[in-house]
C-alpha cells in the first residue's frame, strides 16, 4: 500500500496544498479567465493543475499543457518546467509511467536554465520515483543520489527527507527491509525539523506497511494508528484511506475479523470523501479479501466486482489483473464456474498485456536513453566536469549496446516460455475433456441406458413394481457415480498438494453406507491418510482402487467383518482391504468381478498391488504407492 506517489508530488508545491479545497480552484479559475497572457497566467494554469491534479489527474492535465504552451510562447523557462513537472505527476497518478518520464525528463533542461538548485532536487526526485514504479531500481538509486546532491546544496532539509522516503521505496522493492526502515528513519528526522507532520505521518504510515510485509503484524498496529491521529489533525482525508485500510489489513491477518469490518467501511467513506477513485476501488478490493477470508463468497464476489468495474475505468491493468484473478476464485469457492472460466481468462489476458506493456516500457526507455544522456551532459557542463562526462557517454552507449541485446534475447526467452506453457495448460485442458468425456460414457452411459429400457417395459406391464424398484436403484447408482466424477475433478482437486481429508471423509462414507446395507462389521483406521499431500490422479486412482476392493468383499466374500486401513510412512502410503470371508483361488477366478481395473489402476499410480488370496481363509488387498508430495 505504497503512497510513493506523495513524495514525488512535492515538486508541485508552492502555494497549493494537498488537499486543495473546491472554492481554491473555482477562485483560480476566476482569476484565469481575466488573466492577460503573460508570466502570471502560467503560473495561474500550473496552480489550477496542482490544485485539482489529486482528485482527477486526467482533468488536470489540460491545464499544465495550456500553460506550458503559453510558457515557451513567452520563453518563461521557470514556467515550462513547472508544467512538464505537473504534466508528468498527472500521468504517474494514472499509471502511465513511460510518458510521464518523457515529461519529467524535459522538465530537466528547462530547471538548469533557471539555475534553481532547489528545483533541480526536486525533478530529479520526481524522475527517480517514476523509475522506482517501473521497477528500473538502478536509475531511481543514481536520480535518488542527484537529487540529494542538490537538496543538500539548498539546504533543503524537507527534500533530503523526501529523498530518503524515495530510497526507502526502492529498497522495499528490493525486498531489503532494514534499509528500507533505516531510511524511513532518517527520513522523518528532517520532517521532524521542519515541522511536516504530514509526511512524519506517511512514514510511520509505509514503516507499518513494511512490518505487514515482514508478519509483524502487532507491531504493525499502533504505527497504523499514530499514523491516523497526526492525518486526523491535519484533516488529510486522502492518506487516512490508505491508513484505515493498511490497519484493517494488518487486523485480518491477525483474524480480527471483526475489528477490519469496522475499520474497512470507514477506509472506504474517507476514500469517498477525497475523491480519490483508486482508493475506493482499494477499499472495495479489501472489504471483498475481508469476506473471502471469511468464506462469504457471494459478498466477496459483490465487493470485488464493484472494485474491478472503478479499475477497469481507470485502466489500472495490474490491480484490474489481481481483482480478476480473485473474482476466479470466488465463483469456483460457490461453484458459478462460467463466471470463473470468463475472470480467470480475463486475468490471464492481462497478464499477458502487463508483460507486453513492461517490454513496450523498456524498449522506450532504451530510445530515450541517449536524450536523458544529453541532458545529464547540460548538468556536468554546468558543473565543470567535462571528463567524467566524457567516460560517462562512452559507458552509455555500451549500456545500450548490451541493453538492447538482453532485451532481445529476454524477449525471445518470454515468447518461447509463454508459447510452451500455453501448449502444456492446452495439453492439460485436452488430457482433462478426454477423461471426464469416458468417465461420463463408461460409469454413466450404461446405467442411463438401463433406466431408459426399463421405463420403456413399465410403460406396457400391469404390475410395474419390481421395474420400478430397479429403476429407482439404477438412477441412485447414476446419481452416485455422478457425484464421484465431480469430486474427482471439483476446483482445487487439480492442485499439485491437495489436502486428503476430503478423500478420507468421502471412503469413511462409502464404506459405513455399504457394509451397514450388508449387516456387516466395519473397521476403518484412515486418521493417517489425512497426513499424504495427493495429485488429483492419485487422488481418483486411489479411491476407485478402494471402492472396487470394499465392493468385491462386500458382494463375494461373505465376511462378517472388514478391516479398511492406511498407513503412511516416508512419503508412501499404504492402502490396505481385508476381509475374513471364503476366499479364492487366484488362478480359477472368472474375469468381470474388477481385479483387472485394480491391477490397471496400480500401474497407473507406479504402486504395488498384493493380493492375498486362498479359499477359506479370506483375502487381502494392499496397495503401496510412493508419493512426490
Amino acid at each position: 500500500m505504497k503512497r510513493t506517489w506523495l513524495a514525488a508530488a512535492f515538486a508541485l508545491i508552492v502555494c497549493v496544498c494537498v488537499q486543495a479545497q473546491p472554492h481554491l480552484t473555482d477562485s483560480l479559475l476566476k482569476k484565469l479567465s481575466s488573466a492577460p497572457n503573460d508570466t502570471n497566467k502560467v503560473l495561474l494554469f500550473w496552480k489550477v493543475g496542482a490544485s485539482i491534479v489529486y482528485q482527477n489527474a486526467l482533468q488536470s492535465i489540460p491545464y499544465f499543457k495550456q500553460g506550458l504552451e503559453l510558457a515557451k510562447k513567452l520563453r518563461f523557462d521557470a514556467g515550462i518546467e513547472r508544467c512538464y513537472a505537473g504534466t508528468s505527476l498527472a500521468y504517474s497518478f494514472n499509471a502511465k509511467y513511460d510518458t510521464s518520464l518523457l515529461y519529467i525528463d524535459s522538465a530537466i533542461p528547462a530547471a538548469i536554465k533557471v539555475g534553481n538548485t532547489r528545483r533541480l532536487g526536486l525533478v530529479y526526485l520526481n524522475r527517480a520515483d517514476i523509475y522506482q514504479n517501473l521497477q528500473n531500481l538502478r536509475e531511481a538509486i543514481k536520480n535518488c543520489d542527484t537529487a540529494l546532491r542538490y537538496a543538500e546544496q539548498a539546504k533543503n532539509k524537507d527534500g533530503i527527507g523526501r529523498v530518503y522516503s524515495v530510497m526507502s521505496d526502492v529498497y522495499n522493492s528490493q525486498k531489503k527491509y532494514d534499509q528500507a526502515l533505516l531510511s524511513l528513519d532518517k527520513a522523518s528526522v528532517y520532517f521532524k525539523e521542519v515541522k511536516n507532520i504530514q509526511m512524519v505521518a506517511m512514514n510511520m504510515g509505509d514503516k507499518a506497511d513494511i512490518l505487514v510485509l515482514q508478519g509483524k503484524y502487532k507491531e504493525a498496529v499502533p504505527l497504523y494508528e499514530r499514523s491516523m491521529e497526526m492525518a486526523d489533525s491535519l484533516e488529510d482525508h486522502g492518506n487516512m484511506s490508505a491508513y484505515f485500510q493498511g490497519l484493517a489489513n494488518a487486523y485480518i491477518s491477525l483474524g480480527q475479523y471483526a475489528k477490519a469490518k469496522t475499520l474497512s467501511v470507514k477506509g472506504l467513506k474517507f476514500a469517498e470523501e477525497s475523491g480519490n477513485r483508486k482508493q475506493v476501488a482499494m477499499s472495495y478490493e479489501l472489504m471483498s479479501f475481508l469476506n473471502f477470508e471469511q468464506k462469504n463468497y457471494q459478498t466477496a464476489i459483490e465487493y470485488g466486482l464493484k472494485s474491478y468495474a472503478i479499475l477497469q475505468e481507470e485502466k489500472d491493468l495490474l490491480r484490474e489483473q489481481i481483482n480478476a484473478s480473485k473474482l476466479a476464485e470466488a465463483y469456483f469457492a460457490i461453484g458459478n464456474t462460467t463466471e470463473a472460466y470468463k475472470f480467470l481468462k480475463r486475468s490471464r489476458d492481462l497478464n499477458d498485456s502487463l508483460i507486453a506493456q513492461q517490454y513496450n516500457t523498456e524498449t522506450a526507455n532504451l530510445q530515450t536513453a541517449f536524450r536523458v544522456a544529453e541532458k545529464d551532459k547540460e548538468i556536468q557542463l554546468l558543473n565543470k566536469d567535462k571528463e567524467l562526462q566524457q567516460q560517462r557517454l562512452q559507458k552509455q552507449s555500451l549500456l545500450m549496446i548490451g541493453a538492447a541485446i538482453f532485451i532481445l534475447v529476454a524477449f525471445t526467452g518470454i515468447w518461447l516460455v509463454m508459447s510452451r506453457n500455453k501448449l502444456k495448460q492446452r495439453m492439460k485442458e485436452l488430457e482433462l475433456r478426454n477423461q471426464i468425456a469416458a468417465d461420463l460414457h463408461d460409469e454413466v452411459g450404461s446405467s442411463l441406458s438401463s433406466i431408459h429400457m426399463l421405463s420403456q417395459m413399465a410403460s406396457g406391464a400391469t404390475n410395474n413394481h419390481d421395474l420400478l424398484a430397479r429403476m429407482s436403484s439404477n438412477a441412485k447408482e447414476t446419481m452416485d457415480k455422478m457425484s464421484d466424477i465431480v469430486w474427482m475433478i471439483k476446483p482445487g482437486a487439480g492442485s499439485n498438494e491437495v489436502e486428503a481429508s476430503s478423500l478420507k471423509q468421502r471412503m469413511e462414507r462409502f464404506a459405513q453406507e455399504i457394509c451397514s446395507s450388508r449387516n456387516i462389521e466395519l473397521y476403518l483406521q484412515l486418521d493417517e491418510l489425512e497426513q499424504a499431500k495427493l495429485t488429483m490422479n492419485e487422488r481418483k486412482n486411489i479411491y476407485l482402487i478402494f471402492k472396487e476392493a470394499l465392493n468385491n468383499a462386500v458382494k463375494y466374500s461373505g465376511s462378517p467383518g472388514i478391516a479398511v486401513v492406511t498407513y503412511y510412512r516416508n512419503k508412501e502410503l499404504t492402502l490396505e482391504v481385508k476381509d475374513e470371508g471364503r476366499g479364492f483361488d487366484g488362478n480359477s477366478v472368472k474375469k468381470g468381478n474388477g481385479l483387472d481395473n485394480i491391477r490397471m489402476r496400480a500401474s497407473e499410480l507406479g504402486g504395488q498391488l498384493l493380493l492375498e488370496a486362498e479359499p477359506g481363509k479370506g483375502t487381502t488387498v494392499r496397495l503401496s504407492v510412493m508419493l512426490n508430495s
